[in-house]
């Protein structure tokens, strides 16, 4: 007979841990209510556009599923094509589960933006019910509610809940297929068996870290039953095991060796091989100094908490294993191992992603689950020694000698269990208290956070250029491409909003004739000698800072009036409405764009070709600036002079001078869905060749009562202006739009003219010598 310490839960008739009606039904509550603030989170900004960062994977996913419908293949290509894609363009890196899945929810529901989104907020909803699941299974209802909310409120899994890429669904599956393997091994009946190999099978076809925890399994499963004397973890239902193992193995096996086919078909199993070994590059550093580069980034995605707690769970489950002989302690270890494998070994693919530690998030749910157990165990041993040190006393008997079927030896009551259970739900509270700010920082960065200091834009503007642009392209999607200069920086998510189109990214300037769909260009990172070649040479259709340039009928369709020249678009935005904040966006305006005479005279202005001014007065501070420098172009200096006074007094001062004559006259800041500073700067006239206005942000001090570091990266802020400070004019002003995506604390942004390389870069006048200016300070 084992020793006391060493005895198992009691359990009910269905084989779980038994527990009292009062445990269940509060530890069911604290269930529905993360299961329900998830599944909001996830769903939040379900049907907005897809944009850039991280997120813009989601779209390679939607145009890989559009490449197997459209094109009947099994295989995904994760760009559009005018023909029918060879084996040889297959994407081999990855199993194909996703993508499947993903073709499905579009053959059912069409080609729309939430189907990028789609399967990530099923499997994130469903997510914390399957940790209660696996938790109460394993040790009761109290800790089956701790490794649900343990998992909702951790800032990695609340930034990526709707990431439609690898880790969600292979936690999703996981633990289904671990709740499916407990229970068989608790009740013996079949049904469990096959949610068990369903749900491995799924996770494994999700990602490769499915393979690495199902292989850690059936070894420890092997060990268990075949290797280990029976007394050490007690008996278990031999048949029922060993159909579980067998079929796991095999499922396992043919998996692997489904994608090895399918790969070595597609002639692409060294490429396989190549691109995990560069994913393990940098292993020869040692794991401390790794691990201390990525310290802001660990401690953003799980909080020092959350460390901490998890470090001290690795402890206690290895000492329950140990102790207590009770084999499903050994599944947050294996999650652990699962999680370490993906971080550690694969090193530059961490140095890279900050997802990647994502896997952690489920191995800390587990632990949480054992600690709250654990903790409940300890209160419950505390409360029968005080209760029978009682009976003793009443007796009259040592408390030794307290009878075994007196009220210490009671259905237990759950009290203890909801102690540990509220105890433990005060680190959640810090621990969310990080996870709401990391929340709206993910989505606004699209999943970037930091980026390692360099400039972020979220490309909501240009995304709503390319969907206002697709339908007035000529040809069809396949035989009219679209080339992009380097400098729209293209991803996935601009090609999904072309809406099937062709695309050809990185392509130089057209020397004679763009291509038959369009070229397009982003201003903003052009050199202004091929901006002014392309305004010269080409009937340039911009909106904004971005440029489309069509061909013979494609130019007359792009062109709001036929004009020979630059005709300009500019986008009117508003702030979206309470239903079109959680449903479309609330990191981005609503965008609506509009012809805008005022643009269309700066531009013209500035690279040479007749200009009319706008026949109506200036409504808007942009409009009164564009409208100023028309003026003092036509020699009106009182005319100039009234709209600069109106000017200046809108703006917020700064009153910096810089010693070739640019002065920063002020600011202007709104805050909203995107929150944006506006610099107002008085030219001194063409800056030198390399000199830009560079905008860059510090976090001087971390949030009020956030456990998280201060973020310690100098980060890039402010994109280059739309037209160059290389065509700037004496005494004309320019506007410098900076989208604020702030960090978590007080963040302090600074402007400064910039020499982009061996340039002298401009100081300011009267600062000590001194090369930039505090612009915005927020807290």
């Amino acid at each position: 007979m084992l020793p006391p310490r060493l005895a198992p839960h009691p359990t009910d008739l269905r084989g779980l841990p038994a527990a009292s009606r009062r445990e269940a039904r509060a530890a069911l509550a604290v269930t529905a209510l993360a299961t329900a603030w998830f599944a909001l989170a996830a769903a939040w900004e379900m049907f907005g556009p897809v944009l850039a960062g991280h997120y813009a994977s989601s779209a390679s996913v939607g145009i890989i599923a559009e490449n197997m419908l459209r094109w009947k293949i099994p295989g995904p290509v994760w760009e559009y094509t005018a023909s029918r894609p060879p084996p040889g363009m297959y994407y081999c890196h990855h199993p194909w589960g996703i993508f499947w899945t993903t073709a499905a929810f579009m053959k059912v529901f069409g080609r729309h933006d939430v189907i990028c989104r789609l399967p990530a907020i099923l499997l994130s909803a469903a997510t914390p019910p399957l940790l209660y699941a696996l938790g109460r299974s394993v040790y009761r209802p109290a800790a089956g509610a701790a490794a649900a909310a343990s998992f909702v409120v951790l800032p990695i899994t609340l930034s990526f809940a709707n990431f439609n890429a690898l880790e969600v669904p292979v936690m999703a599956w996981t633990l289904l297929g671990l709740f499916g393997y407990v229970r068989l091994l608790q009740t013996s009946r079949r049904r469990y068996l096959a949610v068990s190999a369903l749900g491995l099978a799924l996770g494994m076809h999700a990602d490769w870290p499915a393979f690495v925890l199902t292989g850690g399994l059936l070894a420890f499963g092997a060990i268990r039953a075949y290797l280990l004397p029976r007394r050490v973890f007690g008996p278990l239902p031999e048949r029922r095991y060993a159909a579980w193992w067998v079929l796991t193995a095999s499922i396992t096996a043919l998996t692997a060796a489904l994608y090895l086919a399918l790969f070595q078909h597609a002639g692409k199993l060294g490429d396989l091989l190549t691109s995990y070994g560069l994913r393990s590059s940098g292993n020869a550093e040692p794991l401390g100094k790794v691990l201390e580069s990525r310290r802001y980034w660990l401690e953003l995605s799980f909080t020092p908490i959350a460390i901490a707690a998890g470090k001290l769970a690795a402890i206690v489950c290895a000492a329950r294993l140990v102790l207590l002989r009770r084999e499903h302690d050994a599944l947050p270890l294996l999650y652990l191992a699962t999680a370490a494998v993906q971080y550690v070994v694969f090193r530059q693919g961490a140095d890279i992603h900050i997802f990647w530690p994502h896997y952690f998030a489920a191995y800390f749910a587990l632990a949480a689950a054992a600690l709250v157990d654990t903790g409940a165990a300890l209160l419950e041993r505390a409360a029968a020694a005080r209760q029978a040190a009682r009976v003793a006393t009443l007796s009259g008997r040592p408390a030794l000698d307290a009878p075994p079927g007196g009220p210490a030896l009671d259905a237990p009551s759950g009290g203890p269990a909801l102690a540990a259970l509220a105890l433990w739900l005060v680190p959640l509270a810090a621990i969310l208290r990080d996870g709401l700010p990391a929340l709206r920082y993910a989505r606004e960065t699209g999943g970037r956070f930091n980026e390692r200091g360099h400039l972020i834009d979220s490309d909501g503007a240009k995304t709503a250029f390319l969907r206002w642009l697709a339908p007035r392209l000529p040809g069809t999607p396949t035989d009219a491409p679209v080339a992009m200069h380097e400098g729209m920086k293209a991803t996935w998510a601009q090609v999904w909003a072309l809406g099937g189109r062709v695309v050809t990214p990185n392509r130089p300037p057209p020397k004679e004739a763009p291509p038959r769909g369009a070229y397009l260009v982003d201003t903003r990172f052009m050199l202004d000698r091929d901006q002014a070649s392309l305004a010269q040479r080409f009937d340039v259709t911009a909106v904004g800072p971005f440029w489309a340039l069509g061909a013979g009928a494609g130019a007359r369709t792009l062109s709001a009036s036929g004009a020979s020249g630059i005709e300009a678009f500019s986008f009117r935005e508003r702030e979206p409405g309470p239903l079109a904040w959680y449903l479309v966006s609330g990191t981005e305006p609503e965008r609506e764009i509009v012809p805008d005479p005022f643009l269309t005279w700066e531009l013209r202005a500035h690279f040479g070709q007749p200009a009319e001014p706008p026949a109506a007065p200036p409504e808007t501070l942009e409009q009164k600036r564009i409208a100023h420098n028309m003026a003092l172009g036509a020699g009106d200096g009182a005319r100039a002079a009234a709209l600069f006074a109106e000017i200046r007094a809108a703006l917020a001062p700064i009153e910096a001078r810089f010693d070739d004559g640019t002065e920063l006259l002020g600011t202007t800041f709104h805050e909203g869905a995107s929150s944006l500073l506006t610099i107002f700067v008085r030219a001194g006239g063409p800056a030198a060749s390399d000199v830009v206005l560079a905008v860059r942000s510090r976090v001087v001090e971390r949030a009020p009562l956030s456990t998280t570091m201060a973020d310690p990266v100098v980060r890039e802020v402010g994109p280059p202006t739309a037209i160059s400070p290389q065509r700037w004019r004496t005494g004309f002003l320019y506007a410098d739009p900076v989208p604020i995506r702030k960090r978590p604390g007080t963040e302090v942004f600074w402007a400064s003219m910039t020499a982009r390389e061996r340039g002298r870069a401009p100081k300011l006048v009267d600062r000590g010598g001194a090369s930039e200016v505090e612009v915005l300070r927020l807290r």
